[in-house]
């Protein structure tokens, strides 16, 4: 069975397993926290982040956009890259703006608020979390509503990679305690709450809820 090493509050993680999960592809997932990361992991992670995807032969992967990437061409059924090459070219560019402006905007939140308090056993920075929140969430939660308006995905009539890796940051941010603001942002809100009511989503929500494999 292949396996997934890291744990179910990384963003980058969870885009991973819900895809693995729209697939229907069963997999173990292996605990490795991305602090202190071990000599040995960095053997099949040079860049010392979780995930990592490994298959029964021992072969590896890093970096979960790769490892989707990979994850299409090996497991074509219900795929998640828009057959369009325009679609899939706005596809990707969501991903990437989901796995570096988003997340810029909302990992100061998740960090300073579980992060901080429930592993470095510190008090959060609220300065930190006041600047992420009124300066940088406001213009990419803006840009995001107008991208997602009116549609069930951000990206053509189906699921793809640019929902898995859209929705999940804002899954962090929900465990630091901030929602998105419903009356300022309602198409995004409506949005988030459509893809995580998918039942790849759904599932990995609820366990992340019961504290599995944090």
């Amino acid at each position: 069975m292949p396996r997934v090493h890291g744990v179910n509050l990384s963003p980058y993680v969870r885009k991973v397993r819900v895809v693995l999960a729209e697939k229907g592809i069963d997999y173990e997932l292996v605990p490795v926290v991305p602090f202190g990361i071990s000599a040995d992991f960095r053997k099949i992670s040079p860049l010392g982040k979780i995930p990592v995807f490994e298959e029964d032969d021992g072969f590896t992967l890093p970096d979960s956009s790769v490892i989707v990437g990979y994850l299409e061409r090996a497991y074509p059924a219900s795929p998640v890259y828009p057959a369009d090459p325009r679609a899939l070219g706005q596809a990707l560019f969501l991903e990437e703006y989901a796995d570096t402006k988003l997340m810029e905007a909302v990992a100061p939140v998740f960090f300073e608020r579980f992060v901080a308090v429930n592993l470095l056993q510190r008090e959060p920075d609220e300065a930190l979390i006041r600047e992420a929140i009124e300066e940088r969430q406001p213009p990419v939660f803006d840009w995001l509503s107008e991208q997602v308006a009116g549609r069930e995905f951000a990206i053509g009539d189906a699921f793809s990679i640019a929902d898995a890796a859209l929705a999940s940051p804002f899954v962090n941010l929900r465990v630091g305690g901030v929602e998105v603001d419903a009356a300022r942002w309602p198409e995004l809100d409506r949005y988030l709450k459509r893809i995580w009511q998918r039942p790849s989503y759904a599932a990995l929500l609820e366990e992340e809820a019961q504290g599995a494999g944090h």
